[in-house]
This record gives structure tokens, sequence and C-alpha cells, in this order.
């Protein structure tokens, strides 16, 4: 059997979460770097025809989509489960993957890494302060959602690590990097869950810079 592999961009959030998944399931796998830019041209649009990272390949099995690759994973390989069994915890996971996916990383992502993370010369220009502020209502929103899913807990849907935490944790750690750190500011619960996870083994070990700006 082949070594699983993770093509996508180091610095992406959904790369890094995949990373974090494939650690926590003890899974040996080899991230095959795309460049930004080349996720849009061949050979990886034959990849992913959405033009997205990442992809994987595991023993033939081609896989695209961060949700079902996080599902794969953990469906797929022995250790400690990554998704509750309990309904209701279920449902709050998925609930916060979609929030990910249709709010909070197209806000936070094109909005405000892309104008404050990339260098200028990724982006062809100066940053977009009104993409900037655009996003900040969303964002807001998101982690104000977040904060309130993860109460006194430890982890945000569950008592236990799940596919939520694995999906968020890159995006606020990169937020934090930002001006915008400050949408944090009312949320010191969510701010201490960030710098567990931060500590966790999985998420130390796989962390990658992102664009810095410059």
């Amino acid at each position: 059997m082949k070594a699983l592999v993770v093509h996508g961009t180091p610095g992406s959030s959904y790369t890094w979460s995949t990373e974090i998944a494939l650690v926590e399931k003890k899974v040996p796998y080899e991230l095959a770097a795309v460049a930004f830019g080349a996720h849009r041209v061949s050979p990886h649009l034959e990849r992913h025809p959405f033009a997205k990272v990442p992809v994987i390949e595991h023993d033939g099995f081609t896989l695209y989509e961060t949700q079902a690759i996080l599902r794969y994973v953990d469906q797929v390989f022995p250790g400690e489960p990554l998704q509750p069994s309990d309904p209701r915890e279920a449902a709050r996971m998925n609930q916060i993957l979609g929030i990910v996916d249709a709010y909070f990383w197209r806000a936070v992502g094109p909005g405000i890494l892309y104008n404050r993370l990339f260098p200028e010369s990724l982006r062809g220009g100066p940053p977009d302060e009104q993409a900037v502020q655009a996003a900040i209502p969303v964002a807001r929103t998101s982690l104000a959602q977040f904060d309130r899913f993860l109460g006194d807990r430890a982890f945000l849907a569950s008592e236990r690590f799940t596919l939520a935490d694995i999906l968020v944790v890159p995006l606020v750690h990169y937020l934090l990097l930002t001006p915008e750190a400050a949408l944090l500011e009312p949320h010191p619960r969510l701010r201490a869950w960030h710098e567990r996870l931060m500590s966790r083994e999985s998420v130390r070990n796989t962390d990658k810079k992102p664009f810095r700006a410059g």
C-alpha cells in the first residue's frame, strides 16, 4: 500500500486541518506541496476541478473537499474517533463544520487573511480594506457562535476533540496574526481554547507559517 499523499498548499487552513486529522489518527503521509497559483492549473486542476486544496490520494482513491477528507480519515483509520457518537454532539459538530464552510472561511479567508497575510507580490496590489471591513461582521458573528458552543467545555462540540476543533483552529490561529485579532477580545474562553489546542501535538507539529504581509 502506498503512503497517503496530501496535495495541498502549506499555510492553507484546510490543508492544515487535514494534516491535523492524519496526525491524530497516526497515519503516515506525504505532503505534496501545491504552490499558490498552481492550484488553478494542470496537474492540480485534474485532481480538483474547482481549483481548491487539499486533495488526498490513498491506495488508488482520490478525494477532495475537506469535510469529506476528514470524515474519510476518521472512518478508515484506527485510533481515537474524531466524531462524536452522541447524536446531539454530532449534530453540533456538523453545524460548526457548516458554519466554517458557508460563512467563516468565506469571510476570513478571502476577506481578512488574503489581505493581511499574503505579500503584495501575490495579491498584485495593496490590501483591499473594503474587503476586510466587509468580512468583519461575519467573522464576529461566527466567533460569537463558536464561543457560545464552547461554553465551559474544553472543546467546541463535545467533551472530546472532534473535527469541529480541527476545522476551526487554523482559521482562529491565522486571524490572531492580523490586526483583526481584536475580534477575539470579547471571547476569553475561545482564546484559551486556541492556546490549549496550539499545544496539542497534532496541531503544533503541523503548524505551517502562513503567507506574511511584506
